[in-house]
């Protein structure tokens, strides 16, 4: 892949936990916990206090993503629904079918109105993927026919998602109706070329702009959501980032998983960005929390 242009800003990511992932996912700060993240492959959850201490609890059953629940307890996205964590005992306890085998459940996200949102993804070629929404009437189906769905996430006033289609290359902002949760008018972002990079976990900042891991090429990129264009580089010591997400006590910590494909990867990284994020939502099925 070729380096960044002299007009980009080029930010280096430093680990900041020993602990080695198959396939790191799915990073979440939650207040007064710190910093939870997955490694799906391996079956575990893992945190990084706010003062560095790590641990980790096994799962019950494979997880592909983690939201933050009502209550003490996480939402969590298995491979074939959605399900309550318990992030103490590491058990999961299922509540939602979703997709069989070969197709899986993906990455999610949480919008302001408290709803899950979660894709799934094939890896035949099949184009059975689709993307979901979870709320307390049930399981909608929003988009059909993707490849593999991925990152998630809304402008800071909630009016566009964006979504991510991994093999399909794009990154794809929707017109998003708050009250409703409808979908409309879509609109290209970014497309990458065929090779062996790939759009994968995204996150919003406070700004709008668009944090990007991309699987193949050792880097975040930072987009602006109306030209597409790379802003900023976070450059991260391992070949597949997978995803990113903000923390730290002001929110200006990019936290980064990756994937352990080649040797290089599978820790946790962590970059001081010029930019602050937005806290996550929780999920209340549609019901505004307090």
């Amino acid at each position: 892949m070729a380096g960044p242009s002299p007009c980009e800003v080029v930010i280096e990511a430093s680990p900041v936990s020993t602990a080695k992932a198959e396939l790191g996912e799915s990073p979440l700060w939650a207040e007064g916990v710190g910093l939870r993240w997955l490694d799906v492959a391996g079956q575990r959850l893992h945190t990084l206090d706010p003062d560095g201490t790590h641990s980790c609890v096994g799962l019950s059953t494979r997880v592909t993503a983690v939201e933050l629940g009502p209550g003490a307890e996480l939402l969590a996205v298995t491979t074939n629904g959605f399900g309550w964590l318990d992030a103490e005992s590491g058990r999961v306890e299922q509540f939602a079918d979703v997709v069989a085998a070969p197709v899986s459940m993906n990455d999610g996200g949480i919008d302001a109105k408290g709803r899950c949102w979660a894709g799934s993804a094939v890896r035949d070629g099949s184009r059975r993927g689709a993307l979901y929404r979870l709320d307390g009437n049930g399981v909608t189906t929003h988009l059909e026919k993707l490849a593999m769905s991925n990152g998630i996430d809304w402008s800071p006033a909630g009016d566009e998602l964006y979504h991510v289609d991994s093999t399909a290359g794009t990154v794809t902002a929707w017109e998003f109706h708050l009250d409703s949760g409808e979908l409309d008018m879509p609109r290209l972002v970014r497309r990458l070329p065929d090779g062996p990079c790939l759009p994968d976990g995204l996150t919003v900042d406070e700004s709008g702009d668009i944090w990007l891991a991309v699987w193949g090429s050792g880097q975040v990129w930072c987009i602006d959501p109306e030209t597409g264009e790379t802003t900023a580089v976070v450059r991260v010591p391992a070949t597949c980032p997978t995803s990113c997400a903000f923390g730290g006590p002001n929110l200006s910590t990019l936290y980064i998983t990756t994937a352990d494909t080649d040797g290089t990867g599978g820790l946790l990284y962590a970059a001081p960005v010029p930019a602050r994020g937005l806290l996550p939502h929780r999920f209340s099925g549609g019901v505004p929390c307090a």
